[in-house]
């Protein structure tokens, strides 16, 4: 897939935090209620606004975007985490989804089922909860903390430090 980044990731803007707060309002109540992950990308036109690509369904951990068109230029990559689900620590970005982010060279904006919007800079994998919980949608369903205390800001060193695994 061809992403090109507005001149490499950037620092979250108020413009693109209102709109994807916006889109997750509506997105992560799907996601919730049919249980998979959604995603996209947020794009920008010369003008400076922003729009999403055609929203992709995954599965219950998993959402693959389709294709940038010709000419789109992607800031952010977007998705949700699906509804809450026993024995998966869905409250904070995945360490995929942090390292897929700095791959391909742009920022991201995680859901989850507790109501958190995450930003991910995709420069330095550092994360940080752009409104914390119950600021978009929750789950009707969901356990708060059932893997510890959610922190507002994680290093993806610290991110591997959180799912027990290590570099």
């Amino acid at each position: 897939m061809a992403i090109v980044p507005m001149s490499g990731a950037k620092a979250q803007d108020a413009g693109e935090l209102a709109f994807v707060q916006g889109l997750m309002e509506s997105m992560n109540q799907l996601s919730v209620r049919f249980n998979r992950e959604v995603c996209g990308f947020i794009l920008q036109d010369a003008e400076g606004n922003y729009s999403s690509t055609k929203v992709s369904w995954g599965g219950e951990a998993s959402c693959a975007s389709l294709p940038i068109e010709e000419g789109q230029r992607a800031v952010s990559s977007w998705h949700t985490h699906a509804a809450w689900g026993l024995g998966y620590d869905g409250e904070v970005p995945s360490i995929q989804d942090v390292e897929g982010d700095m791959r391909y060279g742009v920022n991201g904006w995680v859901a989850t089922p507790g109501g958190r919007l995450w930003f991910v800079d995709g420069t330095t994998g550092t994360m940080v909860q752009a409104c914390g919980r119950d600021c978009i949608p929750v789950d009707p369903n969901f356990y708060p903390e059932e893997h510890g205390p959610v922190a507002e800001r994680y290093t993806l060193e610290g991110l591997y430090q959180r799912f027990g695994r290590s570099r």
